[in-house]
């Protein structure tokens, strides 16, 4: 069960790279546009998406490695080859994101909103939904923000607007809302979120925001998605994907047998029925840190350490994890450590620490 330790300089390209020309090209990864098309096809099939307009809808991916995504209101969906590469190979995530730039389209297309608001309401009737329920009647609705260069404000609701709306379209085509907010802890773990008091100079929420704000708009999407997936496995997302994060990490140092020990705070959910761990690998700037010791090695040399947590499925818990500095290659001390939280295959988050081998 050793983690993909590419993907590592992947991540650290993605931090550091600008970008490139952004060239819209249908030259990709064969599998990222399995993945897109598939979704996107998903996502428009549904009576819901069929209110949207009628457009030669497609997916490009473009060849920068910043992370992005965006539309051109002719039907055309871009997604950096950044993005591409925090989405993976998770289905559910890539409908997530394109779910997002569908949102925008509902709000850009004032003439398709009565048609999206009637279907709505049909269907949250039909899974059982109460009108009268507070709240509802506003969640029903397409709400249309304006932002721009001089309003930051109304283009951050715009945002939240658009998530709303692609949470809704993705419970009806089978995708559990919680793969929105395992795109927005994707997202922050890739990118960070930049500060509070700085927050009114950006043109999007923070991610931890847009997460927060999902979980609360998630009523009517979770009434759809029940109703019409009431086996969860057998919808085209499959069940709800893990979330969590790993929320901080510790540094230490073991004088007794020179041993670097890394106390991470976790938490997770919809864990079930799988194998949950804690990696975490040595970066000396660019360079991924080479095992001197069998125990530590990757296939490729690296270094690469696994704990694993046994019976951890929801809610927080701590992990320790310990690098003796025998087990490191070469004379460097002062590293980067990076770790992983993993379901399964699913990397849920990952967390960059600047520590000190002792010696």
């Amino acid at each position: 069960m050793r983690i993909r330790l590419h993907y590592i300089a992947a991540v650290f390209m993605l931090l550091s790279v600008g970008a490139c020309a952004e060239v819209r090209t249908r030259e990709g990864p064969t599998s990222d546009y399995q993945l897109s098309d598939k979704a996107l096809k998903a996502l428009l099939s549904t009576p819901l998406g069929k209110t949207l307009p009628n457009l030669p809808w497609q997916i490009e991916i473009t060849p920068s490695w910043r992370v992005n995504a965006y539309s051109n209101g002719r039907g055309e969906i871009a997604i950096t080859r950044g993005l591409a590469w925090v989405l993976g190979n998770r289905f559910g995530v890539w409908a997530a994101a394109i779910a997002h730039e569908l949102g925008h389209a509902v709000m850009l297309y004032v003439s398709c909103q009565p048609a999206f608001e009637a279907e709505l309401r049909r269907d949250y009737q039909a899974a059982g939904g109460n009108l009268s329920d507070p709240g509802v009647e506003d969640a029903l609705r397409v709400t249309r923000s304006a932002g721009g260069l001089l309003n930051p404000g109304g283009q951050r609701r715009t945002e939240y607007e658009a998530d709303r709306l692609g949470v809704l379209l993705m419970a009806e085509a089978g995708f559990h809302p919680d793969f929105s907010v395992a795109l927005d802890r994707s997202m922050r773990s890739t990118l960070g979120d930049q500060a509070k008091f700085s927050e009114f100079l950006l043109s999007h929420p923070l991610w931890l925001e847009r997460e927060e704000e999902t979980m609360r708009q998630q009523k009517v999407a979770l009434t759809l998605f029940n109703h019409l997936w009431p086996d969860p496995a057998r919808s085209p997302g499959g069940p709800a994907p893990p979330v969590g994060a790993i929320q901080s990490v510790r540094a230490s140092a073991d004088p007794k047998d020179r041993t670097l020990v890394l106390n991470a705070s976790l938490d997770i959910r919809n864990a079930h029925n799988r194998v949950v761990r804690l990696a975490a690998t040595l970066l000396e700037g660019r360079r991924l840190v080479r095992a001197a010791l069998p125990a530590y090695r990757a296939p490729d040399g690296t270094l690469d350490v696994n704990v694993m947590l046994p019976g951890f499925e929801q809610g927080r818990t701590e992990a320790t994890v310990r690098i003796p500095a025998a087990a490191v290659e070469g004379e460097a001390r002062k590293l980067k450590a990076v770790l992983f939280l993993v379901a399964d295959d699913w990397t849920i988050s990952w967390y960059f620490k600047p520590v000190e081998l002792p010696r």
